[in-house]
């Protein structure tokens, strides 16, 4: 007898479990009725329709919740009749109601519908105008569904029916991913390199002393110069007191890897002039590829004055001999080619991937990857002294390189996600 009582308890209990959410998405894909429409590139209408009973359901759910806890004057604690603890608390509990069903019918249609969607939502609503806003000739609008909430009631009778609109991840094929011909080239670090890596760690302990007069520019020395730069004759950058080291250098964005050579032999009171290419990938669209002019007027020289290797130096660095310490940067030298070597790997892959693979993308998502692009691009630019007034007048050339860069970043992020998911493997760029 025992026995059976333990049973009929358990079967209670678990009759009376509270549902997960698991089991409320499940119902609610068997109950709703879902159309699906195309709107465009990717994007999708999505009409869902939620019977009236399982709205009813969730109804009762709450009010059951709520009433024996409910406060109603001139009743005791939980004794109110239903139908007053409705009236007194029936907004709040349509909006917590209104709040739950629309998200979790929306994820119950997606599901159903197999749609593999990017990011939240935009749920068409007819929100109250304000006064002189045009809402257009349906007076509808699309909100993110938080924003759309405010505007929305359920219905008092029969099914609540909403759209939405979403972006949905690309279907493409994959390129063939075996026999792709990626080049790695035979490096070696030499006992040279070796050297010039502990002068360079040197020089960073070592102490900058003026040049004597006279004295000529040589590799590494620091220059301090006023610099002009122009292009078809106008004026792009004027810098006072530039430092630039004698050696490769990046300058006004134009790469001058002879920069070292071109210098070198100079002195005080010199005017040094080159020509540089400025880059295709430059900020300002419409001095792409072009040469410009650079002119440096050197006022200063400086010169590294660097630090002995003797046993001081050595047992700062943890080392008991210079064979000792020699082998270590060889060794960390060594480490990083490999690493360079199989990034120039790795990016030759991403360009195969790119140029093989064929796939549209979504345009909501597409445009708001532009826009972080940019307001990246922007903030580094301010950050290299580029004025704001000169970014603003170059808005439009970065806003169209930005969405070049954030297609090429969209599309290699499907196509690796692709890969992931297809041969079952963690993939990083």
């Amino acid at each position: 007898m025992a026995k059976q009582d333990v049973n009929e308890n358990v079967s209670d209990e678990t009759m009376d479990a509270p549902a997960t959410p698991e089991d409320v998405k499940e119902k609610l894909k068997g109950a709703i009725v879902v159309k699906v429409a195309d709107a465009g590139v990717l994007r999708r209408t999505v009409t869902v329709t939620v019977p009236r009973d399982n709205l009813s359901a969730e109804f009762d759910k709450e009010f059951d919740d709520l009433i024996s806890d409910a406060v109603v004057p001139g009743f005791r604690k939980g004794r109110a009749p239903r139908r007053l603890v409705e009236k007194r608390y029936g907004r709040e509990v349509g909006e917590q109601v209104q709040t739950r069903m629309l998200s979790n019918a929306y994820l119950a249609a997606i599901e159903k519908e197999d749609l593999k969607v990017l990011g939240d939502p935009l749920v068409w609503v007819s929100p109250k105008a304000a006064e002189g806003e045009d809402k257009g000739a349906s007076g509808e609008q699309l909100m993110e569904m938080t924003e759309a909430l405010e505007h929305m009631r359920l219905p008092e009778e029969g099914d609540f029916t909403f759209r939405c609109e979403v972006e949905i991840k690309p279907e493409f094929e994959l390129p063939a991913l075996t026999g792709v011909d990626v080049e790695k080239p035979v490096l070696t670090i030499s006992d040279d390199d070796v050297t010039k890596e502990i002068d360079r760690f040197r020089a960073r302990r070592g102490t900058w002393a003026p040049v004597e007069e006279g004295g000529k520019v040589e590799e590494d020395d620091l220059i301090v110069a006023d610099l002009t730069v122009t292009i078809d004759g106008k004026e792009l950058a004027k810098r006072e007191n530039a430092q630039f080291a004698a050696r490769p250098q990046m300058v006004e964005g134009a790469i001058v890897s002879d920069f070292g050579d071109k210098v070198k032999g100079s002195k005080v009171g010199d005017s040094v002039k080159f020509e540089a290419e400025m880059p295709e990938d430059y900020e300002f669209e419409e001095h792409r590829g072009k040469k410009a002019s650079f002119e440096l007027r050197i006022h200063e020289l400086k010169r590294i004055k660097l630090p002995p290797i003797d046993k001081a130096f050595l047992e700062a660095q943890g080392f008991d001999s210079e064979d000792e310490y020699r082998k270590f940067v060889h060794d960390r030298m060594e480490e990083a080619l490999d690493e360079e070597i199989r990034r120039g790997q790795r990016s030759q892959v991403r360009k195969y991937l790119l140029d093989n693979t064929k796939l549209e993308l979504p345009e909501g998502l597409t445009s708001r990857q532009s826009a972080r692009v940019a307001a990246r691009r922007m903030t580094e630019l301010l950050r290299q002294g580029v004025p704001q007034a000169e970014i603003e007048k170059h808005a439009d050339e970065l806003k169209t390189s930005a969405k070049d860069q954030a297609a090429s970043e969209l599309k290699l992020f499907f196509i690796l996600e692709k890969v992931a998911e297809e041969f079952d493997v963690d993939v990083s760029e």
